[in-house]
């Protein structure tokens, strides 16, 4: 359904465009944070990915009339190479991707990278109590509610309720089954 790939310098001008609606950045970051970026921050941004860094960008491709186009953005930050402890963000900037499955099959993904391909042990996010569709898909890819941070994120409406989410590589692999993990 949807392919990731590092980002390079040809997805700058989607990343921006993201960016740029309000309604997408309002629930990949309750509506600031990040979402304001100009398009030369974005372009440094991918300008200094390394693959052996802390901090790490992906787009999520998908086909659309024919032909594949970036319709998100998923990353990691803060791996800790020691405890092996990562936290991720993800967000679908293409509304018409919304709702589809697409950001499951892309979280499932990017999931299975890190703890294959980055040996990570802990994968951690959170996003505000008020983003319902987010929690479900995360919760579908076998991440449970840490906890609750009370008024912890200030959105457009104000202080909400901030989520924390883990999963471990274990609860994944038990997860999985039989099926073998490097598939």
């Amino acid at each position: 359904m949807v392919t990731l790939r590092p980002v390079e310098l040809r997805d700058v001008d989607a990343l921006y465009g993201f960016r740029m609606d309000e309604e997408v950045m309002f629930w990949a970051s309750g509506g600031f944070g990040v979402a304001m970026h100009a398009r030369v921050e974005i372009e440094e941004m991918v300008k200094s990915q390394k693959a052996s860094g802390s901090s790490r960008v992906f787009v999520i491709e998908a086909e659309k009339d024919g032909k594949q186009v970036v319709i998100g953005q998923i990353s990691f930050r803060d791996f800790n190479r020691i405890n092996r402890n990562v936290t991720i963000g993800m967000f679908i900037g293409d509304r018409a991707f919304w709702g589809k499955g697409y950001g499951t099959d892309a979280l499932e993904q990017f999931i299975r990278m890190l703890f294959t391909r980055y040996g990570a042990h802990r994968i951690s996010m959170d996003t505000f109590a008020d983003n319902k569709r987010a929690i479900r898909c995360y919760e579908k890819c076998g991440f449970a509610v840490e906890g609750v941070r009370r008024d912890a994120m200030w959105t457009m409406n104000g202080h909400r309720d901030q989520v924390m989410m883990g999963l471990l590589s274990a609860d994944w692999l038990k997860k999985q089954g039989d099926m073998p993990y490097y598939l």
